[in-house]
């Protein structure tokens, strides 16, 4: 009798199994378990171009990007937080991860190489699609005391990558079509105080509204990522300083003028 109940309670199951249209290992939908999609693009922060063998991962779903550096993970539980994309060679960046029933999100990620000898810090900057056009700013001081008369990297003026030359930084990528990366590297720090900042160059939306990220690496890795204020009006966000002995100050505040030495 017992095994009659047991049999009979296995075949139950299997005719709810098919009339739901559902795998024998899909037991998500079945158990309460939602999930959702997530789609995008892994890039060389420094030159844009799509990393081939990236891997793209959210708890235990995992994915590897292909030439194209695109990637997909499917079935990915809601009750996943967070998101990580890593390859050799590269710094590992994450991201917190919301993610709502059936839902398909666009996750992309903008990885720096490490940082060679020769490195001293890389500036990342990425954001959504609106506005379109988002200009790092970089304002380095002279290299002897008279810090008030600086050197301004931009589109316009990208510095140097050569490690010996002032101002011993570089505008590495600028990109005006939405979503980054735009990237500054800088080679050799001076000993007085560096200024960053953002600015709305082009495009609809705000700033408050760009989802634009901003993330610092040395060569010890990620050192600080900031997201941009969901307050404040103006055309630029003025992300932070490197004092002069090389420490990181928050500012992270948008505001209606350009930051100065």
């Amino acid at each position: 009798m017992k095994k009659r109940f047991i049999y009979f309670t296995l075949l139950f199951t299997c005719v709810i199994f098919i009339l739901s249209g559902c795998s024998l290992l899909d037991f998500g939908g079945l158990f309460g378990g939602t999930t959702g999609t997530v789609t995008g693009i892994v890039t060389d922060a420094t030159n844009g171009q799509p990393i081939n063998g990236a891997t793209v991962k959210s708890g235990d779903i995992s994915a590897t990007t292909g030439a194209d550096g695109k990637y997909t993970l499917n079935k990915v539980p809601t009750s996943n937080t967070t998101i990580q994309a890593s390859k050799s060679g590269y710094i590992a960046l994450s991201y917190p991860l919301s993610l709502a029933e059936n839902e398909q999100k666009v996750v992309n990620f903008a990885l720096s190489p490490a940082l060679s000898a020769n490195e001293t810090f890389r500036i990342v900057l990425t954001w959504g699609q609106d506005p379109r056009d988002l200009d790092s700013h970089l304002l380095v001081p002279t290299s002897d005391s008279n810090a008030s008369q600086g050197y301004h990297i931009y589109y316009n003026n990208r510095g140097t990558n050569n490690s010996d030359q002032y101002p011993y930084a570089y505008l590495d990528i600028d990109d005006t079509t939405s979503f980054g990366p735009e990237t500054v590297t800088i080679y050799r720090r001076l000993n007085q105080p560096y200024k960053y900042y953002v600015h709305h160059y082009a495009g609809t939306g705000q700033l408050n509204t760009s989802s634009a990220v901003v993330s610092i690496y040395n060569q010890n890795g990620l050192v600080k990522t900031y997201n941009v204020p969901s307050s404040g009006t103006g055309l630029y966000w003025y992300v932070f300083d490197i004092t002069a002995n090389g420490q990181i100050v928050d500012r992270n505040v948008i505001q209606e003028n350009a930051p100065t030495l």
